[in-house]
């Protein structure tokens, strides 16, 4: 070990070039690993590599309906879903009953899970999420996708 240290010095000492050469390379790696996270999202193909943070309204809304919560699901709408609702007959308190009828059927929204998401050129965004429902206590979870429609605010407009 200590003749190639000596080995490697002594190359160095003769060949200042090498040293320099050795050095700017070193300098442009620590470089590019420094840069580049700030530009990975701009190379085709590798932005779906950067992890996205989940949206507050789809997660609002999928933690009303696991706390039977009618306030978060509804505030997690945009006003142009509430009031389609509206026109239906629905209210926050119908929601509400809804959620209530459903915890005492033992339905649990047990486990959800963001997927990803897609800006789309209005401004808009869909995000998909992937959610285990059981049914009945003890009972099995069902998985189904959920897809949010969310508006240029970043509210719910539509949930498939």
């Amino acid at each position: 070990m200590r003749r190639t240290l000596i080995r490697i010095v002594r190359y160095f000492v003769l060949k200042p070039a090498a040293l320099v050469a050795w050095l700017a390379a070193l300098v442009v790696v620590v470089a590019l690993i420094i840069i580049a996270p700030m530009y990975i999202g701009t190379i085709p193909g590798l932005s779906q590599l950067r992890p996205q943070s989940a949206p507050a309204a789809a997660e609002e809304y999928l933690r009303g309906n696991r706390d039977y919560n009618a306030d978060l699901v509804w505030n997690s709408l945009d006003s142009d879903a509430q009031s389609r609702l509206a026109s239906q007959g629905g209210s926050r308190d119908d929601l509400q009953q809804q959620m209530d009828a459903a915890r005492q059927k033992g339905v649990q929204l047990a486990e959800m899970a963001y997927i990803g998401g897609k800006s789309l050129p209005d401004g808009t965004s869909m995000q998909f999420y992937l959610v285990g429902i059981r049914q009945q206590t003890g009972s099995n979870i069902d998985y189904q996708p959920y897809m949010f429609t969310l508006d240029r605010d970043g509210k719910i407009a539509k949930v498939q």
